[in-house]
């Protein structure tokens, strides 16, 4: 099975869906908890990126899954690596 790699259009539409659920939801960072400005652009440190909450080096297949997806500051996103979870595999994102 090949899994696309992360970015261009889907990648884009990907971050447009989490900024939108996490406006609607007032959802803070998934790791560090503060709230995200979510009309910055995702380019600034404080702005809103897309988080796998399974790690994408670990779990490939999960890269496209929505429910695999969180909001993170861009800053905390990058400080983050890859190879750990956030959360329980069972919990999805619209159990938080």
């Amino acid at each position: 099975m090949t899994i696309p790699t992360w970015g261009g259009r889907r990648a884009v539409d990907a971050l447009n869906q989490v900024k939108a659920e996490g406006r609607r939801n007032n959802t803070p960072c998934c790791l560090c908890y503060q709230d995200i400005n979510y009309s910055l652009p995702s380019t600034e440190p404080d702005g809103c990126t897309v988080q796998h909450i399974k790690s994408r080096k670990l779990f490939p297949e999960l890269t496209w899954v929505p429910s695999n997806w969180a909001p993170a500051h861009k800053g905390c996103n990058e400080s983050a690596g890859s190879g750990s979870n956030l959360r329980d595999p069972g919990v999805t994102s619209t159990d938080w």
